[in-house]
């Protein structure tokens, strides 16, 4: 139902958490490419930089069908496939060794490890919320 207050709420509990917000800012040639780009931002926040933030998705900015898809993925595996390049993913793992040693002294700095660490800090820091009306039936279509 719009105008309920599901946006201000997911805001407010953001600020008392102390987690940023962040939300697409759609124009006209808005593609799955500038998806990818901000889900890569969101992952950079969380999983690299190790800050909580909340993604607010509304049924408003889902230009593509296929823009489903990607939030399937991050919402059932917290990993969106081919997301970033080799080389994105090296840089990534060269940062959070430090990191990680600090936090798993006993664990090998491996780039399998890395990643995998890189990707349960995403999960544990990113936080997506999905904000679509129920009235209508593109919701219906959707679910």
């Amino acid at each position: 139902v719009g105008g309920s207050g599901k946006q201000s709420l997911t805001r407010l509990a953001s600020f008392i958490a102390g987690y940023k917000t962040f939300q697409i800012t759609l124009t006209r040639s808005y593609n799955a490419n500038n998806l990818l780009e901000d889900l890569k931002y969101l992952y950079r926040v969380a999983g690299q930089q190790g800050k909580g933030i909340s993604f607010i998705f509304t049924d408003q900015e889902i230009k593509d069908e296929g823009f489903l898809e990607y939030m399937n993925n991050v919402l059932s595996s917290g990993e969106v496939s081919n997301l970033f390049a080799r080389d994105e993913v090296d840089e990534i793992c060269q940062e959070l060794i430090p990191v990680m040693k600090r936090e798993f002294p006993r664990r090998p700095p491996t780039p399998e490890n890395l990643y995998d660490y890189f990707l349960s800090r995403a999960r544990q820091n990113l936080h997506v919320v999905l904000c679509f009306s129920p009235v209508g039936e593109k919701f219906r279509n959707r679910s």
